[in-house]
């Protein structure tokens, strides 16, 4: 191989690595995003990238969002600002009593 044609072969390694590394992640990330924003309905329960953990009310036309921070507390946000859902009260209650009954069955 001559140098000039052994530098075109790590000009496309390199080419490729950054996008095995940098894209696909970026793509995955920014699908996995648009995604929770289309599952987002009233009656969620969200964590927003500040860490405000609230209820979703109400969706408005373009791009915000409802939360009930607190009874009779609502704060306007930004469908963007939603990091994620967390998963429904009476699931969370559901594997609070496994765990409990898990540790009651090992001691």
């Amino acid at each position: 191989m001559s140098g000039s044609s052994l530098i075109i072969v790590y000009i496309l390694i390199f080419g490729g690595a950054i996008y095995l590394f940098w894209v696909l992640p970026q793509r995955r990330l920014r699908r996995s995003q648009q995604d929770l924003r289309t599952k987002l309905s009233p009656g969620a329960e969200v964590v927003t990238t500040g860490g405000i953990y609230g209820t979703v009310t109400e969706i408005e036309d373009g791009d915000t969002v409802l939360l009930e921070v607190a009874e009779d507390t609502e704060v306007r946000v930004s469908k963007t600002s939603i990091a994620r859902i967390l998963p429904a009260a009476a699931d969370a209650a559901d594997a609070e009593s496994a765990d409990a009954a898990s540790t009651d069955a090992d001691e």
